[in-house]
């Protein structure tokens, strides 16, 4: 969003509220018919997505300055995206865009963003990832069974969660990948964080240094299709890295790969896997790995603060998220039965980890993973399901501080079973035990 449309769209919001629910046609119970994190957990309205926009018209105006408070106001929030989807019912604002944009103009004065997300912003540019650890390090995950073909034209981007975090979404995704005959490499010692992290905290300008980089070592290699197990990654690299940098290569999140590989026959789901399932769709994956659309129209004004595109500019509504794959995927399992719980698709509750909010805030995160399993156990669920590597630690972080009888796995590990092949967390659990 350049500074013209923020400085127009900030004017617009009518306090509606709106963006504080999913749609109302939407919404099974008044229990579960909110949207947005912050205000369900800190119950005032600058929280919410449109006293965020009333924050920044603040701004702009002169009526409040760069402070403690308004730093720690507008980083409270996971930047889900569902204000956005919940706004488009009623207006073509964008509310995430102008949170975004706020928060770079915080980096800008120094005022953001917050200290734990500077820390590992720094560990980024220092050793390529948030985490601190070592670069050398990175491809500690892959185990003596996975087989890599140098000369593949797919390349596996593991990711910095998926590597250093939860390295069995890594191994099950690469068994996978093995087991259905599909040729791919890895970056190596050339894999670098995605600055998914960073681009939520509004440093852009780290950013942008971050996404030349990668782009110019994955071009340099021919690599024809990116695949990621990483939610976070996958939406950066398919929505973000376009809006500076066009690429020619393809972007594929794995669950669309293992459900064309499944449809195909290349994978044969054969083991029965009986226990009963929620699918929790992550932000990242759904609503927020949806395009912008190209758009070469006109404004024009009607009135004051009111005007009309013409022809219609495409609204995104998180519709065109990665719905589908997940469920056919749940639903081919032998034995397993699939049950939803109330919001879903792009109406899905956080896991409450993005933006940074895990680092900066971390009781915030928990509160919203209490939230979201909350409703899995409403579901009658056994098992929450996912896939993002952020939505696993955060939901299981929130399991084990609700001593909620729900366990969680990752959706890669379910096809490991139904393909007769155990995964890493049960191994451990075996072991332990034993």
């Amino acid at each position: 969003m350049d500074e013209e449309e923020y400085q127009k769209m900030i004017k617009r919001c009518v306090r509606c509220s709106v963006c504080k629910w999913i749609p109302q046609v939407q919404i099974k119970s008044q229990k579960y018919a909110s949207g947005c994190p912050a205000i369900d957990i800190y119950n005032y309205h600058p929280y919410s997505g449109g006293g965020k926009i009333i924050l920044a018209l603040a701004y702009e105006m002169g009526r409040i300055k760069p402070s403690e408070e308004l730093r720690d106001i507008v980083y409270k929030c996971t930047v889900c995206g569902n204000c956005a989807v919940a706004c488009k019912y009623m207006s073509t604002l964008e509310p995430i865009e102008i949170m975004m944009k706020l928060r770079e103009k915080l980096v800008d004065t120094g005022c953001g963003p917050m200290p734990q997300q500077k820390t590992y912003i720094e560990a980024v540019k220092k050793v390529n990832n948030p985490y601190n650890e070592p670069h050398e390090k990175r491809m500690d995950w892959i185990p003596d069974d996975i087989h890599l073909d140098p000369k593949a034209k797919v390349l596996y981007y593991v990711g910095c969660t998926s590597s250093y975090r939860r390295k069995e979404m890594a191994i099950a995704a690469a068994r996978i990948m093995n087991e259905a005959g599909i040729s791919f490499n890895v970056l190596q010692e050339d894999e670098f964080c995605c600055g998914s992290p960073i681009l939520r905290t509004g440093d852009s300008n780290t950013f942008e240094e971050i996404l030349n980089k990668n782009l110019d070592i994955i071009e340099s290699k021919g690599i024809e299709t990116v695949v990621f197990s990483c939610a976070g990654c996958y939406d950066t690299f398919k929505v973000d890295y376009p809006l500076s940098r066009k690429y020619d290569f393809k972007v594929k999140h794995t669950v669309e790969l293992f459900d064309e590989l499944i449809e195909s026959g290349q994978l044969k789901l054969t083991n029965n896997v009986p226990i009963t399932v929620t699918y929790h769709d992550p932000c990242h994956l759904g609503r927020n790995a949806e395009r912008y659309e190209d758009w070469d129209g006109d404004v024009v004004p009607l009135m004051p603060l009111i005007s009309i595109n013409i022809p219609p500019k495409p609204k995104r509504t998180g519709s065109k998220g990665i719905y589908d794959a997940p469920r056919n995927i749940l639903k081919k399992i032998p034995g397993l039965k699939f049950v939803e719980m109330e919001r879903i698709q792009e109406y899905a509750y956080c896991c409450g980890a993005g933006a940074g909010v895990k680092s900066a805030f971390p009781e915030m995160a928990i509160k919203t993973a209490k939230i979201r399993i909350e409703e899995a156990e409403d579901s009658g669920a056994d098992i929450l399901v996912s896939a993002c590597p952020f939505c696993s630690t955060n939901l299981q972080d929130g399991i084990m501080d609700k001593n909620s009888k729900l366990k969680y796995f990752d959706i890669s590990e379910l096809i490991l079973m139904a393909l007769g092949l155990e995964p890493e967390k049960l191994k451990q659990a075996t072991a332990e035990v034993a």
